[in-house]
Parts: C-alpha cells; sequence; structure tokens
C-alpha cells in the first residue's frame, strides 16, 4: 500500500519549502514509510534543511517518527586493521568490507558501507577467527539477490550471513582440511595431509541453493558442490555434499584447483581459472614449471569441459563467461566455453604493447577496458565486440598502485558502461572520468585519491574508492567528494593500553587527546559515552541504521527519546607513578683494546648513557613525528640521540619499536633493542623500513574521573 500525501511524490519532496516541508511532518502517514523508498530523499532534504538552518525541531520530530519501528546505532569506525576484501552489492548501493582489528589476533569484522553517505551500516564482529585475505580475490562475496553475505574463515571455512542482520554467519561449510593443498604432485592420500587446510576459492550458484568451493578431494576432485541452507554446518562428510571429479576426455585431469571461480549464469558450467597449474603426466620431466590454465566444469557431470593452458595472466572472464580476455603483452580473446582462441586484439589496437595491467568488461559485457603500463605511454584501450572503440590517453602519467586483494581494480565502469573512472598515480592520488564512445573524452578529475587502490561505481552516481587503510566516495556528476575517512592511527600514535579501556569486555573505541586518550561507547539503543572533548570528533560517526541498510544521523535524534549523551565513563586504572624513563650506562672498561671498543661502538654506538623507556610502548607517543620520505634523515634524527623513539615499521604490518636512540647514520638508525623486524645482517635499521619515528613522550591515563 503506498504511502498517502507527499511520500507518494519523491521528487515533491526535494524540492518542498520549509513550510510544505513541516506540513508533511504533520500528515505522512509513517506507519507505512517505507526506508528504501522513503528515506534517502526525506534525509537529503533534511541535511540542505541543516546547512542552511542548522538543527531544528523538524530534524528531531522527523527522526522520533522515523526511528518509531527500531533502529541500531552503529557507529562508522576511527581506527580499524588492514581493509582487506571488498565487495560491491549487486544493486550498487552497499560495499561490503571485511577487515582486521587493530591487533590482528583479535580477529576481524565485516561492515557494510552505504555508499550515499559514507557511513557503515551493518557490522559484524568475529573475536577470535581471521576474517576474508589479500592473497586471493573473491573472498568475500554477495549472493545475487544481494540477501546473504559470504566470506572466508581463518583462510579455510566459508561462513555465510544474512546481509544488514548485524548477525554473525548462521551457515558454514568446512570442506577443505582432509584434502590439504600441497602442491598436487605431492599429494598420495588424505592420511599425509591431514588437517592442513587452505584458501579456497568459491562462488555462488546463480538461484543460491548452492555453493561451489575449488579445493582438492578425493580421486583427484577439483571441488564440490555445497548445498545452501540457512542454519547448515557442512564438513566433507555431509549428506548432499557432490564432488566433482574433473575428468577431462575421460581420464584423471591431474589439474590443481581453481584460484578464482564464477557460476555461469546459466547455472550450467562453474569458470575459473588457476594461476600455478602443475600437471604431472606420466613421463614428465622434473624440470616442469608451474603455469596459469583456465578451464570450465560441467556442473551435471563434475567433469572438465576444457583446459586452456595457454593462458597468460592477467585474465578475466566476461560477466556470462563467454569470453575469455587474457594476455600480458598481447591482449587476446578466447572463447570461455570452449578456451579455444577467437581474436587478437593487439592487431586492431596498432599500438606495441609492453605490459597489460588489468582487463575489466562492462557490467553488460558489453566493452572491454584494457589497461596498459607501456612504459612512458601508458593507455587504457576500449574494446567493443571484439573491436578497437578508442582510447584513453594518459599523457605519460603513471597508473595507481594496484590492490593486493584483486577485488577491485584501477578501472571502474559506470552502471550502463558508457563512462570510466581511472586510478592514477599523480601527488596525492588523483581519480579521471571518462565518457567512452567513438572517442574518449576527459569529463573530471577527482582530488583526494591518496591511499586508493581499488574504484567501484556505484549506484546513485557514486564512485568509492578503497585502499588499505582508506575510504572515499565521490558524487560522479558534480566531482565533489561526499565522504572521505582515514581508518589509520594517527602518525606517532599506537592502540592504547587494553586496561585502560573502562569496559573491558567491550571492543574499543577511542580518540586521541593531548596527553592520552578519551574512550568512547555507542550502543545500540542510542545512549552514546564520550567525554566532552572528543564529542566534535565523534558525532559525525554516529548513525542510526534503519532497516539495516540506510543511515540516518544520531544528532538529529538527539534530545528524543531514541539517542541520549553521556559525558562521565567509568574508569579502571590508576595514574603510573613510576619514571617513564631510566638513565642506563654502558660499561666502558678500563683499559680496553681498540677492537673491543669497535666492538661496543658497533653494539652500542658511541653513546656512553642514554635514556631507556620503562613502560610498554603503547604508553607512549611519538612527538614530534618524522614520517616515511625525507623527514627521516639525519638532521631531523641527531636531536634525539640518547633519547628514547618510537617508530613505526612496514606498510602492511603493524609492527612497532621502543627503545633508545644510539646512532644516526646517513643510511639508517642504531635502536636498542632492536627493531621488530628487518635485516640483522644489518647494524642499523634502514630509513626505508621506517614509517614513523619520533622521540617517545609518555602518556598518562586521564584523572578526571579518578
Amino acid at each position: 500500500m503506498p504511502m498517502p500525501g507527499p511520500f507518494a511524490n519523491l521528487t515533491q519532496l526535494a524540492q518542498c519549502s520549509d513550510a510544505e516541508l513541516e506540513a508533511l511532518l504533520e500528515q505522512a502517514d509513517f506507519e507505512n514509510f517505507e526506508p528504501g523508498r522513503d528515506l534517502p530523499p526525506l534525509r537529503e532534504r533534511l541535511l540542505r534543511l541543516e546547512r542552511e538552518r542548522g538543527l531544528t525541531e523538524v530534524h528531531r520530530r522527523f527522526s522520533d517518527k522515523v526511528l518509531a519501528a527500531g533502529a541500531r546505532l552503529v557507529e562508522t569506525p576511527r581506527y580499524i586493521g588492514m581493509q582487506r576484501c571488498f565487495a560491491l552489492s549487486p544493486d550498487g548501493r552497499h560495499l561490503a568490507i571485511a577487515s582486521n582489528r587493530l591487533d590482528e589476533s583479535h580477529g576481524g569484522d565485516v561492515r557494510i558501507w552505504e555508499l550515499a553517505t559514507g557511513r557503515v551500516v551493518d557490522t559484524v564482529g568475529f573475536e577470535t577467527t581471521l576474517v576474508g585475505s589479500t592473497r586471493e580475490p573473491s573472498c568475500l562475496q554477495w549472493s545475487p539477490s544481494g540477501a546473504w553475505l559470504g566470506v572466508i574463515l581463518d583462510q579455510v571455512v566459508i561462513g555465510v550471513m544474512r546481509a544488514f542482520a548485524g548477525a554473525l554467519p548462521s551457515f558454514t561449510a568446512d570442506v577443505t582440511r582432509r584434502w590439504g593443498s600441497p602442491p598436487a604432485w605431492s599429494v598420495i592420500n588424505p592420511a599425509h595431509v591431514a588437517n592442513k587446510g587452505h584458501l579456497p576459492a568459491w562462488c555462488w550458484s546463480p538461484d543460491e541453493t548452492r555453493l561451489f568451493v575449488s579445493t582438492p578431494g578425493p580421486d583427484g576432485a577439483l571441488g564440490c558442490i555445497v548445498p545452501f541452507q540457512e542454519g547448515a554446518r557442512v564438513n566433507e562428510d555431509s549428506e548432499g555434499l557432490r564432488w566433482c571429479p574433473a575428468r577431462l576426455d575421460g581420464q584423471p585431469s591431474k589439474s590443481r584447483p581453481h584460484t578464482w571461480v564464477r557460476w555461469s549464469p546459466d547455472g550450467s558450467r562453474i569458470q575459473g581459472y588457476c594461476k600455478d597449474e602443475f600437471v604431472l603426466e606420466p613421463n614428465a620431466s622434473a624440470a616442469q614449471e608451474p603455469h596459469p590454465s583456465a578451464s570450465s566444469i560441467d556442473v551435471r557431470s563434475g567433469d572438465l569441459e576444457y583446459r586452456f593452458d595457454a593462458l597468460t595472466l592477467p585474465g578475466a572472464f566476461s560477466p556470462d563467461g563467454a569470453r575469455l580476455a587474457y594476455g600480458e603483452e598481447l591482449p587476446r580473446l578466447a572463447n570461455g566455453h570452449t578456451g579455444l582462441g577467437v581474436s587478437d586484439l593487439s592487431r586492431d589496437a596498432e599500438l606495441r604493447v609492453h605490459a597489460i595491467e588489468e582487463y575489466v568488461w562492462s557490467r553488460d559485457g558489453r566493452r572491454l577496458a584494457v589497461l596498459i603500463n607501456n612504459y612512458e605511454f601508458p593507455q587504457v584501450l576500449i574494446f567493443e565486440g571484439g573491436k578497437r572503440l578508442c582510447q584513453v590517453n594518459l599523457k605519460r602519467r603513471s597508473l595507481g598502485p594496484a590492490s593486493r586483494s584483486g577485488d577491485l581494480g584501477r578501472w571502474a565502469w559506470s552502471p550502463d558502461g558508457s563512462m570510466g573512472a581511472c586510478l592514477l598515480r599523480d601527488e596525492g592520488g588523483t581519480v579521471e572520468l571518462w565518457k567512452v564512445g567513438s572517442s574518449a573524452k576527459l569529463l573530471r578529475r577527482l582530488e583526494g585519491a591518496s591511499g586508493i587502490d581499488g574504484l567501484a561505481w556505484g549506484a546513485d552516481d557514486t564512485l568509492v574508492g578503497t585502499g588499505h587503510h582508506d575510504i572515499a566516495f565521490w558524487d560522479v556528476n558534480t566531482g565533489q567528494l561526499r565522504s572521505r575517512s582515514s581508518l589509520e592511527l594517527e602518525p606517532g600514535r599506537v592502540p592504547p593500553p587494553s586496561d585502560w579501556n573502562p569496559w573491558p569486555d567491550e571492543v574499543a573505541r577511542f580518540i586521541p587527546t593531548e596527553r592520552g586518550w578519551d574512550f568512547t561507547r555507542a550502543q545500540p539503543d542510542g545512549t552514546v559515552v564520550c567525554p566532552p572533548g572528543s564529542r566534535e570528533k565523534l558525532e559525525p560517526r554516529l548513525m542510526f541504521s534503519v532497516g539495516g541498510r540506510h543511515a540516518w544521523p544520531w544528532r538529529w535524534a538527539e534530545g528524543t527519546r531514541h539517542a541520549r549523551w553521556e559525558e562521565e565513563a567509568p574508569w579502571p586504572v590508576e595514574p603510573l607513578a613510576e619514571a617513564a624513563f631510566e638513565e642506563r650506562h654502558v660499561p666502558v672498561p678500563e683499559g680496553e683494546t681498540l677492537a673491543a671498543r669497535d666492538a661496543r661502538h658497533g653494539k652500542w654506538g658511541f653513546l656512553k648513557q642514554y635514556q631507556a623507556p620503562t613502560r610498554p610502548l603503547n604508553h607512549y607517543k611519538a612527538e614530534p613525528v618524522f614520517t616515511h620520505g625525507p623527514a627521516i634523515n639525519r638532521a631531523n634524527l641527531t636531536p634525539y640521540l640518547g633519547k628514547g623513539v618510537l617508530l613505526r615499521q612496514t606498510q602492511y604490518g603493524t609492527w612497532y619499536a621502543l627503545g633508545a636512540l644510539l646512532e644516526v647514520s646517513d643510511e639508517g638508525i642504531l635502536l636498542h633493542p632492536r627493531a621488530p623486524i628487518g635485516s640483522y645482517r644489518e647494524r642499523l635499521l634502514s630509513f626505508r623500513d621506517i614509517l614513523w619515528i619520533g622521540p617517545a613522550v609518555p602518556l598518562e591515563p586521564d584523572p578526571i574521573n579518578d
């Protein structure tokens, strides 16, 4: 039953005056409020009202009505570990991301972001379980209808949860442990590889009744078809499990399992590729090298329809599976159903190709973008129907960094395939929008793409860019950056001590202060606990999730029964009383020999005393902080010789070090104790291995509530 009154005309709602908006508040029948239809235009109109007049009673009264049916308060995180896997929902309105915790030993999370607001609307936390992986693409996948979301857990299990429900997986498939994942030639029988486990490729059937899991199985099987039913826990001995024997021309194929798979839309076949095929035929040479291959499994028989051993990566099947684009130096097309060659795209390109980076099909499979490095002349070639349509000249600028997960690429097609977005490695990062046709036309440039290595073009004219610790949302019509979040701790900070958290049984949420941390808590019922000094930073990240899918700002509801702010939190620890540093002396024996002196200098530098930190590293911050690049040099660090310093190493991990700075050269530093990673053959830690460094300044627990 449609809602009566102005909600029946959403265009009228967007254009109505403030007086008409207030009349709507009185007249509309909120018992028939449909979030998917009515909330987005209402939210947009209230955002305009807030920009023009600030928060008003209209915001509160609308909030009271919209939230009356129930909604969960969700906080968009300020800090998380590395984002590992990405999946755009079938309707293009939500992006699911699997990520680590800051402390990687404490599990991970799957979050669903709403593209229209750039805010999180659903979160599922895994306290001790590793979620997703950066090793292979497609570890995180929506079902075709968007009702379910599946993810790899602990590198082995596939867990499926109901989307937008905020609940842990209700279905799991654990079918890989028995058979393990060593090289195919080393597998003699399952007993030799018991409980080994490996990262399986997997996919949904079009009707969502089954999953295919690519994993070594009995008698040379390359995977199994698993029945999907909510609440089931499937293992390799479960009823209804069907292994695919993968015979080729009536004989065992001796192939390795796929590392990427997709079920064809007509449900008849499962197609994919293997990065490192190793087929050990009788009397084969021991020097045989692994190579990529593509193949197709007939769903009815479970056998291979073909194996295409001439594959070279990168490669990409078209959405319908009918074509396979592949090749690193020469772009080619093969028939996805037979593996037979179709055409050599380079003949029509009239361009010498040196290095192909990616193949990206439009959603309807009509067009293909081929990203080419080509040394000084990077290009994006656009093909349609196997013929070159146009080329995008990047004018000697480099393509952006490649995603480690492979889920999102550096080119994203608009939903209708008429435009494309390209990620470039300009200073700070840039995205260019191009109109594609008989010629390519640059439409606009989008700034704010630093830290981005993957793009997805969603619904409602929204482009999203993701990276290990960054996420950004743009309006493609205006080029405006709708929202951007850096999810990494600021340089100079490490996660706070866990025993400073006032809620030890809850996942810590924290905001840095001058001398320590403010701890915050956002409860699903709308209660927020936060010291007043950090309210301005926290408030924009608080959203009610309406229907599990749509964000409604918490600030609009404050003053209603749905939202409450508490400024004081319990404080479970006393401020630290002991000194943060201790003066220590390097023993210098009387009458030491020159050789002993040189050995002492090699271990301790030229200092005879130094300042040793006495507390754990999470009781310090680095201030000032010097970040990776020219700022980390001898001149900037020499003034802190003999002092305690805090630093972070590597781009992808969470390796921190705290110690005394004993020596600074033109290439690196001598730290005591040594940093946790680095070459132990080298005396100095190279500047190249340091992301940030600075003198260690002790932190203290906030004494306000002591």
